[in-house]
């Protein structure tokens, strides 16, 4: 009986010991990412942006869990009204999500 809570002990201090190691690790790796160059995110949208919103959300979600890129860019390829309306709201709600017309593009960039 012994052995086996010597067992069960040893086996909960390795688990212990390499989530913390995960851990600091992670945080390490986490902190280095945001020193990383600048990446931006780029979204056309086309028409009324069926899928936009579903697309900046999720792109933020990555940027939230895995870092990589700082901010994202709403490409204008030709959006209605409504679309427009859309992409407006995304870039104004969110503080790195910026909306620009594709010939606006090259200067955006720079």
């Amino acid at each position: 009986m012994k052995l086996l809570q010597d067992g069960i002990i040893a086996m909960l201090s390795a688990v212990g010991l390499a989530t913390l190691l995960w851990l600091v690790v992670s945080a390490f790796l986490r902190f280095r990412r945001e020193m990383l160059c600048q990446v931006v995110a780029l979204v056309p949208a086309r028409g009324a942006a069926g899928g936009l919103e579903h697309a900046v959300r999720t792109l933020e979600q990555l940027r939230r869990d895995h870092g990589g890129f700082g901010s994202i860019v709403i490409v204008d390829c030709g959006l209605n009204e409504v679309g427009r309306q859309v992409a407006q709201l995304l870039a104004r709600d969110e503080r790195d999500v910026a909306l620009c017309a594709r010939e606006e593009l090259g200067d955006f960039l720079r």
